[in-house]
């Protein structure tokens, strides 16, 4: 009998099945009418800039025109991207912004349930990877990401781990150029999906795909590695390099300081649940929990390597059992209070915010140590064992995977919250802070007005304002004396001005950073538009060369 049933559930369609339907539970709520409202509903705005971006035509998209009452935000050139390229995508097809937020989502359960049963199927049988990707669905801290936290860019990190370490296995096991190309592009994904998870998560899926390295490939393997990192890198370079070099230019202040958010001990371990924020110190509402069967899993791992070295007939399982096993004690102890000597040591430590957000990992790395348990275990054992561990994992967490309230509201009411939306300001975007936006440095106070025109001037008169897109303006001013003609838009690098077609240089106004223009005497059009400043420009062509590259490696490889 036992027999039987392992035979039917190996075959393809039914482990496809079966991921999907089980799948279900945790992704309903998404599926379900109405929306919520997690944590992080400001993410319900990005989306939206993000397709504003796209349709006034920058490519890639990194200016907000909406934000701040209308100045707008260069937020993407700092910000996390991939989520809200999917999240645009969407409202594009959907025409639905609270349809896009949850498509996100539901996009991160699919993707992290399909990568990482592909993951785990390099090392570990059906069954097995089973078992290990349904721990990685049903786990606490996943649905606090979505359901609790709506936090967008580490929920798709977390669904691109799998995908991360799958590329960098198989470029390790097979060294060839199609599989460097696919890594590459894999890799890049990953970096874009958030602004460091993936630095995070780097160290430990290396690790991971170097303990697949055999002896006698051992140059060729580490090499094919490096080369795919690196053109990963490059690929993402048009958003990380501008990232990283001009975050001087804005305010270098975090509202959360990464001291005030380590969990304790109890809080790791004991489960527990609730909708509110992260506070500082031991007056949180929030769930640091690890989950019960995640725990499980980390001490059958340890005992099964202390006690029963010898089931492990394939030394790369024990191998990955120990990799697991440091590197879940070692993030144990890193979100721990203790820890903070090492963090501080970390540049921009306090950008991480919380040191909770390692709970991605152990979620990871968790579903790993059980799927090489169960592959190790006798048939029978492998079936029972697997069976337990996922009716647990389902029937500890069902209950997590849904919102504190649901709601019906128009996309329209949102969008009057998070910005002078249709000309007009509501109460609730004057009690709206836009905290995470960073201002540049050339702004001393944060706009608080709706203009009433976008293009003024000192003197003379302005007409024939228009608009050609968020981010291209045009006017006719007529003045007797020179005179200094103002944009309300945020003064950033990007923006560039015209007089009567010619480029002008841009300055900027106090107290708001507002864009500012000398216009001599006379009757003049003049213009202003965003696009990529020669530094950007540089990096993006550097990511289109990686990108070509890495497609030809792909393409030439399926060849030879």
């Amino acid at each position: 009998m036992v027999q039987k049933l392992s035979k039917f559930f190996s075959k393809n369609w039914v482990i496809a099945l079966s991921l999907a339907v089980i799948s279900i539970p945790a992704a309903f709520k998404l599926l379900a009418p109405g929306f919520y409202e997690p944590h992080d509903l400001h993410h319900f705005a990005d989306i939206y800039q993000m397709f504003r971006a796209f349709t006034s035509g920058q490519f890639p998209p990194r200016f907000g025109p909406d934000y701040l009452y209308t100045f707008g935000y260069p937020l993407f050139n700092f910000y996390y991207v991939m989520p809200f390229y999917l999240g645009a995508g969407f409202l594009a097809l959907t025409g639905n912004i609270q349809l896009a937020f949850k498509l996100v989502f539901l996009s991160c359960i699919t993707l992290g349930v399909v990568f990482m049963y592909l993951m785990l199927r390099e090392f570990t049988g059906k069954l097995a990877s089973f078992v290990g990707t349904i721990i990685f669905l049903y786990t606490p801290y996943r649905a606090v990401q979505i359901y609790v936290r709506g936090a967008i860019g580490e929920a798709l990190s977390l669904a691109l781990t799998p995908l991360a370490a799958f590329v960098f296995i198989k470029v390790v096991k097979s060294p060839k150029l199609r599989n460097i190309g696919i890594a590459a592009i894999g890799f890049a994904i990953f970096i874009l999906s958030h602004n460091y998870m993936w630095a995070l998560t780097l160290p430990w899926i290396t690790v991971l795909a170097l303990i697949f390295i055999e002896k006698k490939t051992w140059t060729k393997s580490f090499w094919a590695l490096l080369v795919s990192g690196i053109f990963g890198l490059g690929i993402s370079a048009y958003w990380w390099v501008p990232a990283i070099i001009e975050q001087k230019l804005v305010a270098d202040t975090t509202p959360f300081p990464l001291i005030n958010h380590f969990p304790f001990i109890s809080q790791l371990i004991i489960p527990s649940w609730g909708y509110g924020p992260s506070n500082p110190f031991s007056s949180d509402h929030l769930s640091y929990q690890i989950g019960i069967v995640n725990l499980a899993g980390f001490l059958i791992s340890l005992l099964l390597i202390l006690f029963f070295k010898k089931i492990f007939k394939d030394k790369k399982h024990l191998r990955i059992g120990v990799w697991g096993i440091a590197s879940f004690l070692i993030l144990f102890f890193m979100m721990n209070i203790r820890s903070y000597p090492i963090w501080k040591i970390m540049p921009f430590h306090d950008f991480v915010q919380f040191p909770w957000r390692l709970l991605s990992l152990t979620t990871f790395i968790s579903a790993v140590l059980i799927a090489v348990s169960i592959e190790v275990f006798k048939d029978k054992l492998k079936l029972a064992a697997g069976l337990v561990l996922v009716v647990a994992a389902m029937v500890l967490t069902f209950n997590y995977f849904q919102p504190s309230r649901t709601f019906f509201k128009t996309d329209g009411e949102y969008l009057s919250r998070f910005f002078a939306y249709n000309g007009k300001v509501t109460q609730d975007y004057k009690n709206y802070s836009e905290d995470y936006l960073l201002l540049p440095k050339t702004t001393a106070k944060k706009p608080d007005f709706l203009p009433k025109e976008k293009i003024v001037t000192d003197y003379g008169t302005v007409s024939n304002i228009k608009e050609i897109t968020p981010v291209n303006w045009r006017a006719s001013i007529v003045s007797a004396k020179e005179n200094t003609v103002k944009f309300y838009a945020l003064y950033f690098p990007g923006w560039f001005a015209a007089i009567d077609g010619k480029e002008t240089p841009v300055l900027y106004g106090k107290p708001y950073g507002q864009i500012e223009i000398k216009v001599p005497v006379g009757i003049h059009t003049v213009s202003f538009y965003w696009k990529e400043t020669p530094f950007r420009l540089s990096t993006d062509v550097i990511s289109v060369v990686a990108f070509l590259a890495s497609l030809f490696f792909v393409f030439k490889g399926r060849r030879a």
